[in-house]
This record gives C-alpha cells, sequence and structure tokens, in this order.
C-alpha cells in the first residue's frame, strides 16, 4: 500500500492527507493537489454545488468556470 501523502492544508492549515491526484486540469488543479488536504476539497466540492445553484453558473461556460474557480480559490485560500 502506497504511503499517504501528507500537505500543510491552506484552508485548514492541518497536515492531513493529501488528494490522490489533481482534481482539475492545469495550474489550478496542481495548485489545489499540492496545498488542500483531502478533508478541505471534500468540503467545498459539497459547497461547490450550493455554489452552482445560487449563482446559477453553468461549468461548461469558460466565464462561469472562472468565476467559480474564483470563488473555489476563496475558500480554499489559494
Amino acid at each position: 500500500m502506497a504511503e499517504e501523502r501528507l500537505v500543510v492544508c491552506s484552508r485548514c492549515g492541518e497536515d492531513k492527507p493529501g488528494l490522490a491526484a489533481p482534481p482539475l486540469s492545469g495550474a489550478i488543479g496542481k495548485q489545489v493537489f499540492e496545498e488542500v488536504c483531502q478533508d478541505c476539497w471534500d468540503a467545498w466540492f459539497e459547497q461547490s454545488v450550493n455554489v452552482i445553484n445560487h449563482y446559477e453558473l453553468t461549468p461548461a461556460l469558460p466565464e462561469h468556470r472562472r468565476q467559480l474557480y474564483e470563488i473555489m480559490k476563496e475558500y480554499l485560500n489559494l
């Protein structure tokens, strides 16, 4: 079994298990992978549904995706 990869999480500030792989493509996915723990990513993933519904976002649209990523970065302290 592979050893867990620990990160000092940008959101909770704790040394906790990180994600198994970048959750998004590009630089933002790399940053989340390197700086966010699995627990806080899971919390964001649940919260993102509320954000998408509240702002009536369509993540397939680039401008909506950019808005969602900005809110995500704020939520995760990135």
